[in-house]
């Protein structure tokens, strides 16, 4: 098993296990979702149904003693089961290319029996959707903690999520569960003295119940001749076949056999075993007398026993289609139990009535497979074993074994390269923050620094901030209340904005209780949407695009109208850090616009002073944006925000900075800095007069 598995299952809610397949009984017919363990072997279960065993054989269940792990909800026992089992991987998706829904739909109308997983390059847990007969469930494991979520907000947070999902593609086997009182209608034939057919029944039952399973069965054989000679119809698919025990719908002379194979070999007496193996020479005898005789009357006798086995089968078979939807239930490409009130308010009346016939035909069965001959029980005993002499049965299980080890090395081999591919990437990703931390940790002691000057240690309490503190402790995230209505997804020409900012909102999350904090007095709600930070974002996303739109600039200021709508959150007093062929280099800026993958977007420095910007600052944040530019390829534009004005030194700036826009100027890219060839930014200046920004490089 594999070790997270194992982690995981051992937090569910658990209890003693001893009571061995009479205890699976009880768990099927209260339709229990989970797993079982005992003797090293696992066993999982959903909605009653065993769905896989590993580490061992669902016999090992039978005398043994362990743990029973009631699992939080049933998709769990599914999904476990199915990545134990291993699946072959179907496609590899992008979420931004096809999203997460638009491939579940597909897959729930190709009735898939499998499971997504999202969890490449997602930061904030694993996501998955699992599959049976295009039936599906939602689980997560989101957080450092792997808080776990289920069902539609499950579902609905992986849709929301970027990152590469997998499709596998996994088969399910339902097991059967053995009878608890170990078969006794197989073992009592080779006591009994009721009749020879009787006796040599039950003999080669007991030889034969090692290789018997419940598709070679001699019911299945009826069933499948019935089929040959009558078209087949469209079976209904149960939506509740929980109510259908297996002791009820089938029970063949093959399952008797197996329960009783199952007894040890130590515990029969002697005498009981002289006295059966006398009468399988005794009969053996008689039946060649017999055949020596008279060959023809023998030839008639068993051509006749065989046709009434073939009409008694086809005769149950036929009533009701039980043992059909048995069949049909066990290659179901659908989960029936998934939606238990649909299930039982349309087809919980029929099972019961179906279940009560099969019982009545299971018991006219076992009548009847009484009445065959010897001769034919010898053969069929005969020929399940190979040339070797061992049953069929166990050279096709060590043949299944051979292949479940080199499928299971196969993926542990790809499972090794994925793990070194990602421990590069974390490595790489941990020196990236480590520089990050080194940068914020010098900031953070520069602010206390100055904080101590100032005298103001004693104001900044646990709820009483700085405005300075307030923002570098607050994120800002662009959401939407529907993404069925219009978004800056679909920003064109046609774009209504007044519809695109209903359906628009800007949340905030801080390092501190918003609820309790206040800035130098005033609550923070009010403080934060007073700020020019907060009313800049609000501004760039709301009425900045359809500015550019409507004024005719798309071409000119591509870079950046294209990359507004994929602003995801904004960080106030953020610090970009990037690699560069130079090395690791880091800028801090008064706001950050990025994207969902967290990619620098837009930078900006805010003046909200009555002194106006300078040349000297309008350069320092050239240098820095094209720092910046140089390992961000996503970076469209630098912004200078002032509630004052430029002065000409600062203008000039930007204008040689831009390539000045004459007429020796190939591009057609306005207001533009050229970091490289054909790279850069646009260089963009801003007023903000009379609580409303105005863009005034490049004019509009």
């Amino acid at each position: 098993m594999q070790a997270h598995t194992v982690e995981r299952v051992e937090s569910w809610d658990s209890r003693p296990f001893s009571g061995g397949f009479r205890e699976l009984q009880e768990l099927a017919d209260r339709e229990f979702s989970g797993a079982v363990v005992a003797d090293d072997a696992w066993l999982f279960m959903l909605n009653g149904r065993v769905i896989g065993v590993f580490e061992g054989a669902v016999e090992a269940f039978g005398d043994a003693s362990g743990t029973v792990y009631e699992a939080p909800h049933p998709s769990l026992a599914l999904l476990f089961s199915m990545q134990e089992r291993g699946g072959e991987t179907q496609a590899k998706y992008y979420t931004n290319d096809t999203p997460l829904s638009e491939a579940a739909d597909t897959l729930e109308d190709a009735n898939f029996t499998g499971y997504i997983e999202l969890s490449e390059n997602v930061l904030s847990g694993d996501y998955y959707v699992v599959y049976y007969g295009g039936r599906s469930m939602s689980a997560a494991f989101v957080g450092a903690s792997e808080e776990l979520i289920t069902g539609d907000e499950a579902f609905e947070r992986a849709d929301d999520e970027v990152g590469v999902y997998e499709v596998k593609k996994s088969p399910v086997n339902v097991t059967e569960i053995p009878e608890p009182d170990g078969g006794s209608a197989a073992a009592a034939g080779g006591s009994s003295a009721d009749t020879k057919s009787d006796a040599a029944s039950g003999a080669t039952a007991a030889a034969g119940a090692s290789a018997s399973t419940p598709d070679d069965s001699a019911d299945d054989e009826a069933s499948d001749a019935q089929s040959e000679s009558e078209p087949e119809p469209e079976p209904a698919e149960p939506d509740e076949p929980a109510d259908e025990t297996p002791s009820e719908s089938t029970a063949t002379p093959e399952r008797a056999a197996a329960s009783g194979q199952s007894e040890p070999a130590d515990a029969r007496d002697d005498t009981a075993e002289e006295s059966e193996s006398s009468n399988e020479r005794a009969e053996t005898a008689a039946a060649s007398a017999d055949a020596d005789e008279d060959p023809q009357p023998r030839k008639r006798a068993a051509e006749s026993e065989e046709t009434m086995d073939a009409e008694a089968a086809a005769q149950a078979a036929g009533e009701e289609g039980v043992f059909d939807q048995e069949e049909e239930w066990r290659n179901a490409r659908s989960v029936p139990t998934l939606d238990p009130e649909k299930s039982e308010s349309t087809d919980g009346g029929a099972t019961r009535k179906q279940s009560a016939a099969a019982s009545k035909r299971a018991k006219q069965r076992k009548q009847t497979s009484k009445s065959t001959s010897s001769k034919q029980q010898s053969q069929s005993s005969s020929s399940s074993k190979g040339k070797s002499g061992k049953p069929r049965s166990t050279v096709e299980k060590l043949k299944r074994a051979v292949k479940q080890r080199d499928a299971k090395l196969e993926e542990a081999s790809e499972r090794i390269d994925d793990l070194e591919s990602e421990r590069s990437e974390l490595r790489e990703r941990v020196e990236t923050l480590e520089a990050e931390r080194d940068e914020l940790q010098a900031r953070a002691e520069d602010l206390e620094a100055k904080l101590e000057a100032a005298g103001g240690a004693d104001a900044a309490s646990e709820t009483d901030l700085t405005p300075e503190a307030a923002l570098s402790g607050t994120n800002l995230f662009v959401r939407y209340d529907s993404k069925g209505k219009p978004t800056l997804d679909d920003l064109g020409p046609d774009t209504d904005p007044s519809a695109v900012n209903q359906n628009l909102r800007i949340d905030h999350h801080t390092q501190f209780d918003a609820a309790e904090a206040t800035v130098d007095g005033e609550a923070y709600e009010s403080f934060l949407e007073s700020t020019a930070a907060y009313r800049f974002v609000s501004w760039a996303v709301r009425e900045l695009p359809f500015e550019v739109r409507d004024a005719g600039h798309t071409n000119g200021i591509a870079d950046l109208y294209e990359a507004l709508p994929d602003v995801d959150r904004a960080e106030l007093d953020g610090t970009v850090a990037v690699d560069t062929e130079e090395g690791s280099t880091s800028r801090t800026f008064d706001v950050v616009l990025r994207d969902r993958m967290g990619d620098p977007l837009v930078v900006a420095e805010l003046n909200a002073e009555r002194e106006p910007v300078t040349g000297e600052e309008m350069g320092a944040l050239v240098d820095d944006a094209t720092a910046v530019r140089e390992g961000a390829d996503e970076l469209s534009a630098a912004m200078y925000v002032t509630a004052s004005f430029f002065e000409p030194a600062a203008l000039e700036t930007a204008s040689e900075e831009t390539g000045g826009g004459g007429f020796l100027s190939r591009s057609d890219k306005e207001s533009f800095v050229n970091v490289g060839r054909k790279s850069g930014y646009h260089l963009c200046l801003v007023e903000d007069r009379n609580d409303a920004f105005h863009l005034t490089v490049p004019e509009l």
